[in-house]
């Protein structure tokens, strides 16, 4: 029998719920869905906007890595976003804008928030928190919905097939050889990589330019390098020049 999989109406963050039964010891794969969120977040603690008619999952994950790795987990979980995505969008298919979040049409249909933990038995586990715009997107930021692109989901089945894609990719990578943060999955983030070889914008996380100029690759440790200069997640964000 798989994991439990969790399902509110409302709940405040499924990060958050994830996380506590994290804590508690829950098996790799457990999940947290939810339909809407009142305390919804995204990466450097931003408001992710969570209305009703979406879906924002969060997974569990225990992958058996050494510490030097857990930087990749967001790469394998991307992946597994946009496998699971790929199957409803046929002409459509899904980027990855680096570092966390999924693109089509180069419009933003979701984004990934990977948080750290350790649970009662002093055990590192992590949660990989999902949000997908259904049938509806902020539109100040530039968002789509597969409702937009055509494609019909019901929040069950896109939860599960979610779940699904990121576990097949994250246990992929867990058992991968390699110390690398994105040893077993670079190949593969590299073809799903938005904006490659084309004029992009390192931002820094207060909004100052850094630096204009192609984005050349993601390196080994999932660095962007812009020019031949490597800008770490902490360091920077990317968009089209």
């Amino acid at each position: 029998m798989p994991p439990a999989l969790e399902v509110w109406e409302t709940i405040g963050s499924t990060n958050d719920r994830a996380l506590k039964l994290g804590r508690e010891g829950v098996p790799h794969g457990s999940a947290v869905a939810a339909r809407r969120q009142t305390a919804g977040r995204g990466r450097r603690g931003h408001v992710w906007e969570s209305p009703e008619g979406n879906v924002y999952l969060s997974v569990v994950l225990r992958p058996r890595v050494v510490p030097s790795r857990l930087p990749g987990l967001a790469a394998a979980c991307g992946l597994g976003a946009a496998d699971a995505l790929e199957a409803l969008l046929a002409s459509n298919a899904p980027q990855l804008k680096w570092p966390n979040d999924l693109l089509v049409a180069g419009r933003k249909l979701g984004g990934i928030l990977v948080e750290v933990a350790r649970d009662g038995n002093d055990e590192a586990f992590a949660v990989c928190g999902i949000g997908i715009n259904i049938e509806s997107a902020p539109r100040d930021m530039g968002a789509i919905s597969l409702t937009e692109l055509g494609a019909t989901a019901s929040f069950s089945a896109l939860a599960g097939a979610l779940r699904a894609g990121i576990l097949s990719r994250v246990d992929a990578w867990a058992s991968a050889t390699g110390e690398r943060p994105l040893d077993g999955v670079r190949e593969a983030y590299l073809e799903r990589l938005a904006w490659r070889g084309e004029e992009v914008v390192a931002s820094s996380p207060t909004g100052r330019e850094l630096a204009r100029g192609t984005l050349d690759t993601i390196d080994p440790w999932g660095r962007a390098i812009v020019d031949g200069t490597p800008y770490s997640a902490e360091q920077a964000s990317l968009r089209p020049a």
